[in-house]
């Protein structure tokens, strides 16, 4: 999906990532704001998903790479379809493959070129370090993030459990693989947060409540539609979605509970250190939940079983055909779906002082000039 570079863009007084305006309560502000970009965003980029995806896949030639610069991007994020070929070089399960060597090499080349001793190597080589550093390093903690939880296991760790809820048929099924779903949720949620500390009690209460949620939908909404008239009974395909876009978004609101409450590091345009805000916070949760918990299910939950039924009414299929059927239907699906939905939002936000707390308010930069924006980690 695409937005043809123009999507989601700063005011040309400040060219970048885009901003947060509003009116009412901090959190309102926040929420209508990011509610009013998201549904902007998903009409655009359905609307040229195959073409972005297209010129995504083609890697560029040597002559297209840009200049290296550390605290940079090889891709332009300010628009949707530079952000989308970012977002598939860090889903690309490939990387799970990169050994520990091959990571120190990496921040080894990286820490050279701060040092200014890297003159040798070439802008490719150091694009290549510095996507396997993103890619396995938590840009926060500076720490090795878990391999379950890392967005280029994405693909592998929910194509299972996907696929499980939408097979699943009797109550038992259903609880089990809404209870698979949802820990590998908490355990993504956690690995990509996007502040340092973590509240283990926070957690766990997430982890039950979604759950609880999930299952509580999943069966309630099931038997709903068994019982219901025609009309309800074909809403049946949307039942897994409804179940886990709930309870996804209570997950990573509850995961993330500790960063709304005590903020989140926020940095000046130049990369200066200004402290931690709440409303910072709440709009990387916001933006989170939007892209990830109500846009990503969407092609997975609801393609796959109507893929499976077409190619059923075509070739006869047995229960374990149709199985490893709906499985491929889903890799496919989470595979091309998860780079567009977190895509959306760059990770890197820019977000006006003026929805910020009053101690952001009138601060100046290095250059005596007044800081219009903050920049904060978003999370994934």
């Amino acid at each position: 999906g695409g937005e043809q570079c123009t999507l989601l863009l700063a005011p040309r007084s400040s060219p970048g990532l885009p901003r947060l305006r509003s009116k009412g309560s901090m959190f309102g502000r926040i929420l209508r704001s990011q509610t009013a970009r998201v549904a902007t965003a998903t009409t655009v980029a359905a609307s040229t998903a195959i073409a972005a995806a297209a010129r995504c896949e083609a890697a560029p030639d040597k002559g297209s790479v840009p200049t290296f610069t550390l605290g940079g991007n090889r891709y332009d994020q300010s628009s949707f379809t530079g952000r989308l070929a970012h977002f598939r070089e860090m889903t690309d399960p490939k990387t799970l493959l990169t050994t520990q060597a091959e990571l120190v090499e990496a921040q080894a080349l990286l820490a050279a070129y701060e040092k200014g001793d890297a003159k040798n190597a070439s802008d490719a080589e150091l694009w290549e370090a510095k996507r396997i550093v993103s890619a396995i390093i938590h840009p926060t903690t500076g720490e090795q993030m878990f391999i379950g939880g890392r967005m280029s296991a994405f693909v592998p760790a929910n194509a299972i459990p996907t696929a499980g809820m939408l097979l699943a048929s009797s109550p038992s099924q259903i609880v089990f693989w809404q209870w698979i779903n949802q820990s590998v949720n908490v355990m993504v949620n956690y690995v990509n947060r996007s502040g340092a500390s973590v509240d283990w009690s926070q957690v766990g209460q997430a982890y039950a409540l979604a759950v609880g949620v999930s299952c509580s939908i999943a069966v309630g909404a099931r038997k709903l539609v068994e019982n219901g008239p025609p009309w309800i009974k074909r809403l049946g395909i949307a039942v897994p979605y409804v179940a886990v876009v709930s309870a996804g978004a209570a997950n990573v609101g509850f995961t993330r509970l500790p960063e709304m409450q005590g903020g989140v590091p926020i940095t000046a345009p130049d990369g200066t250190p200004l402290g931690v805000s709440k409303a910072a916070a709440q709009s990387a949760v916001i933006n989170t939940v939007l892209s990830r918990n109500l846009l990503l299910p969407i092609a997975p939950m609801l393609l796959p079983p109507i893929a499976n039924g077409i190619l059923k009414s075509v070739v006869p299929l047995g229960f374990y055909a149709s199985a490893v059927a709906e499985f491929v239907f889903v890799c496919c699906s989470i595979y091309g779906a998860l780079p567009m939905a977190i895509a959306v939002f760059p990770q890197e936000m820019q977000i006006d002082v003026g929805v910020l707390e009053p101690e952001f308010q009138g601060l100046k930069g290095k250059d005596g000039k007044p800081i219009a924006y903050v920049l904060c980690n978003k999370g994934l």
